[in-house]
């Protein structure tokens, strides 16, 4: 059986991981080339066994380290992943500055790029690019037909109607309240009125009227609202006042 043939080492000066292991980009990776190449450079297979090949010492060992090196970015998904997208991990590659504003350059050269949409009107034609249809083409219009129009209004009729009704059986309710109210003040005044009067002997419900009336007079009278008053009737007030207290 014919022995392996050593794998050859690419001819760029600056091999990529997949170069090294003669893989094509983002293609799965396997360990077989690896450990080919790591017996092949190792430091002490150098020592031991001296081989005539023509490459200096340490070409040799700067070729180990790239195998190894290779090797630690696509044997982990994670630094592979990151590899593949950006470039990241390999030392023989450019700056990630420089690889940004490359990748950056190269997007903006691509033909229907979005990076000279400025106004509105650039998104619009843009979008329409991408969705297949030529510009100034109008939007289509829509339509809507006879029984949803007469459904929505309907609806708002009803919506209109419910809340006239609610806000009116509010305010209803509300006008009965104070109704109810201004009653039960009423009733609870006379029933004090009551209670005051009641045990009282003849000449003290007549000085209990006559205060009475003299607190009403003052609360109604027009002195109280800063209008001038009218004067007095000539007649006896006093003569007028006993009767009705009499009765």
């Amino acid at each position: 059986m014919a022995p392996a043939e050593d794998p050859v080492w690419p001819t760029s000066a600056k091999p990529t991981p997949y170069d090294i292991f003669g893989l094509a980009l983002k293609s799965p990776y396997s360990k077989a080339r690896y450990f080919q190449l790591a017996k092949l450079y190792h430091p002490d297979r150098q020592l031991a066994h001296a081989t005539d090949d023509g490459i200096p010492h340490l070409t040799k060992l700067e070729r180990y380290r790239l195998v190894v090196a290779a090797n630690e970015i696509l044997s982990n998904p994670q630094k592979k992943r990151m590899y593949d997208m950006y470039g990241f991990g390999w030392e023989n590659q450019t700056d990630p500055q420089t690889r940004h504003r490359e990748a950056d350059r190269a997007w903006r050269q691509e033909p229907g790029n979005a990076s000279m949409n400025a106004t509105w009107e650039d998104w619009e034609r843009w979008y329409q690019k991408q969705n297949g249809k030529e510009e100034g083409d109008k939007q289509e219009k829509v339509f809507t037909s006879n029984i949803m129009f007469m459904g929505i209004v309907s609806f708002f009729l009803i919506v209109g109607t419910w809340s006239g009704m609610t806000r009116a059986g509010t305010n209803s309710v509300s006008m009965l309240e104070q109704r109810d109210e201004r009653h039960a003040a009423i009733s609870k005044e006379l029933r004090e009125r009551q209670t005051q009067r009641f045990g009282l002997d003849r000449e003290d419900r007549v000085q209990n009227f006559v205060r009475q009336r003299e607190i009403e007079k003052w609360a109604h009278g027009a002195s109280s609202h800063g209008l001038p008053t009218l004067p007095a009737p000539a007649a006896n007030s006093a003569s007028s006042t006993s009767p009705r207290a009499d009765g």
